[in-house]
């Protein structure tokens, strides 16, 4: 009869370690399925952003400030080409409408480029100054990001 128990009891340890091995296995699935979805969803401009920062010759300060130069000069192209699609689709009323939207946007722009410089100008040190890019990086990478939105709600049919 002892047998019997024993039996019992190592099936029972046995299905405690499959299910535990089961659920590790549904578990690093279910990272590596968010990993991958995650990584597709990613802006390509922001993921290269990334690499960039993630490189190890550009871990100086001037390496860092180049990539968010870099960043920014790829969002303000998205942001052009975007502009430019809206305003070829747009009729008349419209375009005319997003032509005042955008020059208010860039008036937003400098000014805030102006608070930034205010604000951080009253830090000391080198690690503020890729800070400060990032912010600008920002917010062109939200302009960009939202026009090329719009393109993308006109080509619903």
């Amino acid at each position: 009869m002892r047998t019997g128990t024993l039996m019992v009891q190592l099936d029972g340890a046995d299905m405690s370690m499959r299910f535990t091995l089961a659920l590790m296995i549904v578990m690093a699935l279910m990272t590596a399925t968010s990993d991958l979805a995650a990584a597709a969803l990613k802006d390509v401009t922001d993921a290269a952003l990334d690499r960039c920062l993630a490189t190890p010759a550009n871990a100086s300060t001037a390496g860092q400030t180049n990539c968010e130069t870099t960043a920014a000069r790829s969002y303000d192209q998205r942001m052009n080409t975007a502009y430019n699609a809206l305003l070829r689709r747009l009729a008349q009323p419209a375009a005319a409408r997003l032509r005042r939207s955008q020059r208010a946007w860039l008036a937003y722009r400098d000014a805030e480029a102006q608070t930034r410089q205010t604000i951080f100008a009253t830090r000391q040190g080198t690690m503020y100054v890729p800070m400060q890019s990032d912010a600008g990086v920002t917010l062109i990478g939200d302009r960009a990001k939202m026009l090329e939105r719009y393109v993308r709600v006109l080509a619903i049919e």
